[in-house]
């Protein structure tokens, strides 16, 4: 997913000449992951967080925090994002099919159903769909675009879902469901790459599409 996403920014920024913009998205990228691998698999950091007060889910909205801040901040990284191939940036998605691992950690009573049924089903549905929304898109455009922008939505809501279910299966002082099967591999190594990863990661990338998309869909109107 890292690679691919590099990738698309870097095809980006290369089309608008933002060279400097390939290093500081390909450094930023590769810092988040690493940060999220080192921290989750070095003494279980994500998963003694959990035990505080604090809910840790909040560290989700961290690097979307920040995502949201350069864009509204950085001319040449707003310019690179509103270059973005939609048909990359949809198609790219096609990586939430990975949501098949949790049903396969339920199937093998490691993962709750509250939350691997919700979560892993709809990451399968909108990861499945990506590489095909892509196809519309540059196929037939105009009706690409409007589809792209529901599939867009769709999974988006899915993600946030996830993040509410996430966070009432998981074994904190705020769980609410799944309490004979609490969700622990969530912010275990190395699935605690998912929530600190690769969801913050998802939703910008729904957001960047959505910014371009709504923004031509209301020019063609």
């Amino acid at each position: 997913m890292l690679a691919l996403v590099c990738f698309v920014f870097f095809r980006a920024a290369w089309v608008t000449r933002r060279y400097s913009m390939i290093l500081w998205i390909g450094l930023s990228l590769t810092a988040w992951f690493l940060a999220a691998y080192f921290l989750s698999g070095h003494n279980k950091f994500f998963l003694k967080l959990s035990l505080f007060p604090l809910p840790n889910i909040g560290l989700l909205f961290v690097p979307m925090i920040i995502g949201l801040t350069v864009l509204a901040k950085s001319k040449a990284f707003r310019e690179v994002v509103d270059n973005i191939s939609q048909v990359l940036i949809v198609g790219v998605q096609v990586t939430r099919v990975m949501g098949v691992t949790f049903l396969v950690l339920y199937a093998r009573g490691l993962m709750p159903a509250e939350f691997a049924f919700p979560s892993g089903i709809g990451d399968i549905v909108i990861g499945v769909l990506a590489p095909l929304v892509a196809v519309l898109l540059f196929s037939k455009p105009v009706t690409g675009r409007k589809v792209a922008i529901v599939w867009n939505f769709v999974g988006f809501a899915d993600l946030a879902l996830a993040i509410f279910l996430g966070f009432l299966t998981s074994p904190t002082p705020y769980q609410g469901l799944a309490f004979d099967n609490p969700n622990f591999l969530l912010f275990d190594f190395p699935l605690a790459l998912v929530p600190t990863f690769a969801v913050p990661l998802s939703l910008l990338l729904h957001i960047f599409s959505l910014r371009v998309l709504l923004k031509k869909n209301k020019l063609a109107s």
